[in-house]
């Protein structure tokens, strides 16, 4: 069936998860290193990979923080050898599956379901990368930051009794390396909300507690949650 509405790739994703080879990963193993050759597509089995960008004084970004059926890997098709210019780095214990890039081409110009599907699947993650430069660039330290958070909750999040749960353990490094700043920016700030009572932290895990604040703060257009997503 043709997806008329996009929320994931799903023929795609049960593609790669079907035919690929199903690989096992440590936290903090690399997948894929900026310069390895990049000849395979990847979907997510269980755990979390972090996409990063090494930056100039050599300190990560992470670019995206991805989930259980999220794809990545070589999604630039159709156009020769390439090489990876990020790294793919494991969070939790995670399961990929593994497709090579040749086969998934192929399987793309004979299925138009899958075609169809990979096209609006580019078009989301465009969208997505936009959306997140836009706000990592134009919102200031505290802006993003506010701005991450409820990307995390769209992607993580969990309705309880005190807010909106992030499922996904969060070091302030973490949420520093998502946002494109320093930890210590992000402790300043996780602190300040914290006395505000906006927030709660238990352990890694964090508590929005008055999310429609963060979202005030930043003029929040309220995008579709398929776009307003860290993954």
């Amino acid at each position: 069936m043709v997806q008329i509405n996009f929320h994931e790739a799903t023929n795609v994703v049960n593609y790669i998860m079907d035919h690929g080879k199903e690989e096992h990963y440590a936290p903090r193993q690399f997948i894929y290193q900026a310069e390895d050759p990049a000849d395979y597509i990847y979907v997510i089995k269980s755990g979390i990979v972090l996409i990063n960008r090494m930056v100039e004084d050599g300190k990560e970004m992470s670019m995206k923080m991805l989930t259980r059926r999220s794809i990545f890997g070589s999604t630039t098709l159709f156009c020769g050898p390439k090489k990876h210019s990020l790294f793919a780095k494991v969070k939790t214990p995670t399961s990929v599956s593994k497709l090579n890039l040749k086969t998934f081409e192929t399987a793309l110009l004979e299925d138009e379901v899958l075609n169809y599907e990979w096209l609006l699947w580019l078009q989301n993650e465009n969208d997505k990368n936009e959306f997140k430069m836009r706000d990592l660039f134009t919102l200031g330290k505290k802006g993003a930051l506010y701005s991450t958070l409820i990307r995390l909750s769209n992607t993580y999040g969990v309705k309880t009794d005190d807010g909106i749960l992030l499922n996904v353990e969060l070091t302030n490094n973490d949420l520093a390396n998502l946002c494109g700043t320093t930890r210590e920016g992000v402790n300043r700030i996780i602190s300040q909300l914290k006395t505000d009572k906006m927030i709660s932290v238990k352990g890694k895990y964090i508590v929005l507690k008055n999310i429609q604040y963060l979202k005030n703060e930043i003029n929040c257009e309220s995008c579709p949650i398929n776009i307003c997503r860290i993954e």
